[in-house]
């Protein structure tokens, strides 16, 4: 998982893969006038790998992620969707060959994430997140770890192929605060291929090969990246991890329910940086986060990166 703030990726799948689910059951539930919608549940789990060399050195930074989603309230009336989601989910960093530059070599973020949707129409709905994350190297857990993110979103159903959402994001790194509109698409262009994505964040074109399979391409901008909180050794300074990549990847079907995936790609920019605490620049990307200064320690070199994946759905 690219380090990206924690809310946009939450963001892609409540936008994309939930609605994907609901539309597919209005198309073959339509005669019932209540019922609930099966797909709001999910399971992903995926790790990641890129090796570069820096001043003749090999490094391997390495991240884990999983999520748990479960629906608490899950009520389709007349082709109006409610749902409330709720989960839990961990991203990992690991780094090798660094030393003790940025004061270890592993880093963690444990999520909650919720969701609200409330449907004013069978086409228009209001869509409501908030994920409280402690982000750190968990070495003197307190309150100083955590972050808060948010989201406002208006999802319309303009047709069975084509669906948007408009709002802004919002979330409180150690680094700062970023405020970012965002603009979610779904679009069946055919039968076969599909462009999907939260503007400006990701973005993915797919292409159905089969009932089983499918291939695309993957273009991810880690719009102000991902942040943890160091020990008070480290004089609580913050970690910033910054990557925007784009990879070609494989999915296939193992049932309906059951989705393997593997990727591969680069990372056209991939920036390890140790910051002081109050080395903080709000309203990013309105304002440049090179005004805060130079970092005390960096990782700064581009380089491939392949991943795979698993997604389970229920």
């Amino acid at each position: 998982m690219n380090m990206k703030t924690i809310i946009l990726s939450f963001l892609a799948v409540i936008l994309i893969t939930m609605n994907g689910a609901a539309q597919k059951h209005l198309k073959t539930n339509q005669k019932l006038l209540i019922s609930s919608v099966p797909g709001l549940g999910s399971f992903t789990a995926g790790y990641s790998y890129s090796p570069v060399t820096l001043n003749g050195k090999k490094i391997n930074i390495q991240q884990i992620d999983g999520a748990l989603t479960m629906p608490v309230v899950n009520r389709m009336k007349e082709g109006k969707l409610d749902f409330l989601l709720a989960g839990v989910s961990y991203s990992g960093l690991q780094l090798s060959g660094t030393g003790t530059q940025f004061g270890g070599t592993r880093f963690h973020a444990i999520s909650v994430p919720l969701a609200f949707q409330k449907a004013l129409s069978p086409k228009y709905a209001i869509l409501a997140s908030f994920i409280p994350t402690l982000s750190s190297d968990l070495k003197d857990v307190s309150g100083e770890d955590m972050i808060y993110s948010g989201a406002l979103m208006l999802k319309v159903r303009v047709s069975n192929n084509f669906n948007y959402s408009v709002g802004a994001a919002y979330s409180k790194q150690f680094f700062g605060s970023v405020i970012i509109p965002i603009v979610g698409i779904d679009w069946n262009i055919t039968d076969k291929l599909n462009f999907s994505g939260t503007l400006p964040v990701s973005e993915k074109i797919k292409y159905q090969l089969s009932d089983k399979s499918a291939f695309g391409v993957n273009l991810d901008l880690g719009i102000g990246g991902g942040s943890y909180r160091l020990s008070e050794k480290m004089n609580s300074d913050y970690l910033q991890v910054q990557q925007f990549s784009s990879t070609l990847f494989y999915e296939y079907a193992i049932s309906k329910k059951f989705v393997v995936a593997a990727s591969a790609g680069y990372n056209f920019t991939q920036k390890i940086s140790q910051y002081a605490t109050d080395q903080k620049i709000d309203w990013i990307p309105f304002n440049n986060l090179d005004d805060r200064g130079a970092p005390s320690a960096e990782l700064d070199k581009t380089g491939i990166i392949v991943r795979t994946g698993i997604h389970y759905r229920f």
